[in-house]
Formats: structure tokens, sequence, C-alpha cells
């Protein structure tokens, strides 16, 4: 008889953690998509990260197109031109209005 009860109690507790166990399985699948999405962004955003620095397209950032890069983004931010950037510059391009989705390449 010990047997039987033992083994409609095991049933019975696996019967009540399935449902613990689907979520556990759901929250990964959804994990697994987000890290691709966010993988795939990425992706998105080095593509147009080279198309728009790698000024003669020979797939590779030279110092000088990385400077070039570097020195129209801080005039960018250096909104009263003063030739430093203040932490409120800084602080204004992170606040600042959101971006379209996909920048236009330059």
């Amino acid at each position: 008889m010990r047997p039987i009860v033992f083994t409609l109690m095991a049933a019975g507790l696996m019967m009540a953690a399935s449902p613990v166990f689907a979520q556990a399985t759901l929250w990964q699948e959804r994990m697994q998509e987000h890290r691709k999405r966010a993988d795939e962004m990425r992706d998105k955003f080095e593509e147009r990260l080279f198309k728009r620095t790698d000024a003669n397209q020979d797939n590779f950032i030279s110092r000088d197109e990385f400077l070039k890069q570097a020195n129209e983004r801080f005039d960018r931010l250096d909104v009263n031109k003063d030739g430093k950037l203040s932490r409120e510059e800084v602080r204004a391009e992170l606040k600042g209005p959101k971006r379209p989705a996909e920048p236009k390449d330059k």
C-alpha cells in the first residue's frame, strides 16, 4: 500500500510542478528571441557605422576616417562652439530627441 501512496503523491507533485516548468521553458524561448533580435540590431548598427565611417569603402576604418567621424560628432555635440563638451551638452545628446530607427547614411 505504501508504494501506491508514494507513487500517487509523486504524480501529484509532478502535475503541480508542470506549469512551473512550462513557464521556465517559455521564458527561455523569449530570452532566446530577445538575444536574436539584439544580435540583429547590433549587426545592423555595425553595418551602418562602417558605411558612414569607411569613406573609401575598403572595409577598413583608417585612423583618419575614425578621427574625421569623431571630430564631426564632437562638433555636433559642442553646441556653444567653445571647443569643449560640458556635462550638459553630453547629457542633451543622451537625452535628446529620439532618432529614427534607421538613420540616413551619409
